[in-house]
């Protein structure tokens, strides 16, 4: 055995694997046909203690330990129902003595189909994303998991643990712990997994998949760009890819509903709301609670139209010129007097028309997720962040504090976001250690195939808009043609949406591109589980758009085609 990988119980691990293929897509698509559970079980539990050496891992560590690996049974039900595993944990430890460790899990199926899958975080992490349910997994939350497909699965915590009563984002005052947040992570949490999966069967992933959203999406398209030789596929949802960016956007919309009278409540964010489907709904070609045509709606839509009278405050049918402003603000770009490190000199601005800020909901549920994921939330932003604040505002203002200008009593309400209250030179250079990479030549010419999607009434939506355009414009389309797919999904917000809230199956889009060469194109059709649930629709390859065909059930996807005008 290697010297950079032991098991302090030296026992040896033997593996006489018979794999047989099966169809693809099913609960077990591999099995071992000379094994049974007693020899699962032994190889599982010899798992615990191993030891993996800093110079196996590809970044500096101070190497890894497994803590425990412990049998598990089957579980889940219907299409998420997943086989017996073994589910390892560990931690990678730091070089840095005071810097916190990585903790990981790593789900090893007894029925393994000879490929890894490794899911990404959410927020500022700080927990691992489980592997047993598909929580974190937004857009593919029903779908068939991955470990109920064969896959080994793991993932991190990404190098921090939330303590209580410390703000979540108290970690990035370590250096090695926000490199680790900020991609680092993912390179060592996936070398030890490598390891360790080629110890309990004998070999390395023959396939391995990168799955997430939000922040996980921005480690799901850093894993692409930082590592390609690691990666077959990836697909990025809502992907965070530039923290900062964001996180500065939010500060936007949150100074700008902090102004006195700037605030909107429920029956005013209702006026907002039907005023934007008034104009907006049937331009898809049909009335059916859906702006399917994102981009006419925002060039059509005129705020004003909803002005009170002398714009003043006159009640809830109308909106004050102080909070039009607002509006205007948050939805408009900003610009910068420096370059962030991931190389916006603006900021791109919330596509708040677009969105429901919980002023749309019919239902109690919805209606309190939408006003706390928003940028509104149950109260006016305030300094510091109360319970009230949405948890976008709350985590935008701890980056800015803890990351950025690492002084936890900064009043982020009061920052000069154009000329970055004398703190550019830090926000260059927090922003930096966010990979940005446009160039995804080393992952293109590997075979590498990228699934990119974002909902167009999603906070981060123009982000990801603009990052797409970067890879065509340092690439060229044609070649971005051959191995990327991007989807704006109408009606989608961040996670829970009131309007269209997709559900389609990403890992079998993904594997089926990357191993049988069957493009995705314009064949996904994603499910509604919030609006009208079980209606479908097209997702359309960005720029088109999913278009009435003019007859047919307004609920199912074949009476649509993917639309550019």
């Amino acid at each position: 055995m290697p010297a950079s990988f032991r098991n302090r119980s030296s026992i040896a691990l033997t593996t006489a694997l018979v794999l047989t293929a099966v169809t693809a897509g099913a609960a077990a698509p591999y099995v071992f046909s000379s094994e049974v559970n007693a020899a699962a079980t032994k190889k599982c539990s010899a798992l615990t203690g191993v030891e993996i050496a800093a110079d196996a891992i590809g970044l500096p560590t101070g190497g890894a330990t497994v803590s425990s690996a412990v049998p598990a049974s089957a579980g889940g039900s219907g299409e998420q129902a997943y086989g017996a595993h073994c589910l390892v944990s560990g931690d990678v430890k730091p070089v840095d003595p005071a810097a916190p460790n990585i903790k990981f899990q790593l789900a090893l199926p007894e029925q393994w189909n000879g490929k890894a899958t490794m899911l990404g975080g959410a927020g500022l992490n700080g927990s691992i994303p489980p592997l047993t349910n598909a929580s974190n997994l937004w857009g593919a939350q029903k779908k068939p998991l991955p470990l109920s497909r064969g896959y080994a699965v793991f993932s991190s915590d990404s190098g921090h643990q939330n303590k209580n009563g410390e703000h979540p984002a108290a970690f990035g005052a370590n250096q090695e712990a926000l490199k680790n947040y900020a991609g680092d992570a993912l390179k060592k949490t996936r070398d030890v997994a490598v390891k360790l999966i080629h110890s309990r069967y004998g070999r390395a992933p023959a396939k391995s998949y990168f799955l997430g959203y939000s922040k996980g999406g921005g480690e799901a398209l850093a894993a692409a760009q930082r590592w390609p030789a690691d990666w077959d596929g990836v697909v990025a949802g809502a992907p965070g890819w530039n923290v900062t960016a964001v996180a500065l956007g939010m500060l936007n919309a949150a100074q700008a509903v902090a102004v006195p009278g700037a605030w909107l409540n429920e029956a005013k964010r209702h006026t907002l709301h039907a005023g934007v489907m008034r104009t907006c709904d049937a331009l898809d070609g049909v009335e059916d609670g859906i702006i399917g045509n994102p981009r006419t709606c925002e060039a059509r839509f005129v705020p004003t139209t909803l002005r009170c009278p002398r714009g003043e405050d006159t009640g809830n049918d109308c909106l004050s010129d102080v909070q039009l402003a607002a509006l205007k603000r948050i939805n408009d770009p900003k610009s910068l007097s420096y370059v962030i490190g991931t190389g916006e000199s603006s900021l791109p601005g919330y596509p708040i028309y677009l969105a429901d800020q919980g002023g749309g909901v019919p239902d109690a549920v919805h209606k309190e997720l939408l006003t706390q994921l928003g940028v509104y939330g149950s109260t006016p932003p305030a300094f510091p962040p109360t319970p009230q604040m949405p948890p976008g505002l709350s985590q935008a203002d701890g980056v800015v504090r803890h990351m950025i200008v690492g002084d936890p009593n900064f009043d982020t309400l009061a920052m000069d976001l154009a000329s970055g209250s004398g703190m550019a030179s830090r926000i260059e250079a927090n922003s930096g250690l966010f990979s940005n990479i446009a160039d995804l030549s080393p992952f293109q010419e590997r075979g590498g195939k990228l699934l990119l999607w974002t909902g167009s009434a999603e906070p981060a939506a123009r982000t990801s808009m603009h990052y797409y355009s970067r890879v065509q414009a340092a690439m060229g389309p044609a070649r971005v043609d051959s191995f990327v797919r991007y989807y704006e999904v109408p009606g989608a917000q961040h996670g829970p949406s009131s309007t269209f809230q997709p559900e389609w199956d990403q890992l079998a889009t993904i594997e089926n591109w990357v191993e049988k060469g069957a493009d995705p194109a314009n064949t996904i059709v994603a499910t509604d589980d919030a609006g009208v649930p079980g209606r479908t629709r097209p997702l359309c390859v960005f720029p088109s758009w999913p278009k009435y065909k003019g007859s047919g059930d307004v609920d199912n996807a074949d009476s649509f085609t993917c639309a550019s005008r």
